[in-house]
């Protein structure tokens, strides 16, 4: 487990990951969260769209996690690494969890302040911990895709970072699904967040029904997509 020890060290270890998944998270769940929505407000909505700009930010700390392959191409580490006693399916499921363990942790410290802090109902704050736990597997699976198309870091950062903004803005994440125009709709369907987006929608009105499972399913289905291509010969 030598690769999983060194990528999880080098991700928690990052100045940008305490950023992105600790700090901003859990100051927007605990000081913000009780702030309505102004675009929420002007329809009558009740929903709190704080939870789903943390979902945004779930994306992206969950690329910052998954940086190593990037940092292992750029330095050709990844070359040596597969030269030993090693398979790319190994490198790659020893990356994956050494990503979603904090990453699993920060959503189950989400789930914990909704209870203790905002009265959230069991189901409530196991529904919030699902999406996050699933969000953030898709966006590390899609950061191994990312991988296999950018060999330079510093373009593969930049270009990502504009296209989670924008998957983020179609997938409901930043904008409620329903001011976007159904073609805008359609093209957002085709990303993971906008399954995210319609898990919260659904949590927060009708709790655990078939349309949050059906995100939860969608999001399934897009990791195991992301990380049977993720893995081909490629990424080196």
């Amino acid at each position: 487990m030598t690769v999983f020890k060194y990528a999880f060290m080098r991700g928690i270890k990052s100045p940008m990951s305490i950023i992105v998944n600790i700090a901003i998270p859990l100051f927007l769940l605990i000081f913000l969260y009780d702030t309505q929505d102004p675009l929420e407000a002007a329809v009558g909505g009740n929903q709190n769209r704080t939870l789903f700009f943390i979902g945004m930010l779930v994306m992206y700390g969950a690329f910052v996690m998954a940086r190593s392959i990037q940092i292992d191409k750029r330095d050709g580490t990844v070359v040596r690494i597969l030269a030993g006693p090693i398979t790319m399916r190994a490198y790659l499921i020893q990356n994956f969890l050494s990503s979603m363990i904090p990453m699993t942790v920060l959503s189950l410290i989400i789930g914990a302040i909704g209870l203790i802090q905002h009265n959230w109902t069991i189901e409530y704050a196991g529904g919030v911990v699902l999406i996050y736990f699933f969000l953030s597997a898709t966006s590390i699976g899609l950061s191994f895709v990312w991988s296999c198309l950018f060999k330079d870091k510093e373009t593969s950062t930049a270009v990502l970072s504009v296209l989670i903004t924008f998957v983020a803005t179609l997938g409901g994440l930043m904008i409620p699904l329903r001011f976007l125009p159904d073609a805008l709709q359609f093209i957002g369907a085709l990303f993971p967040a906008y399954w995210a987006a319609r898990g919260l929608e659904s949590l927060m009105d009708y709790g655990m029904n078939t349309q949050f499972w059906l995100g939860i399913l969608a999001m399934f289905l897009f990791t195991v997509a992301y990380i049977l291509y993720g893995g081909r010969r490629r990424i080196v």
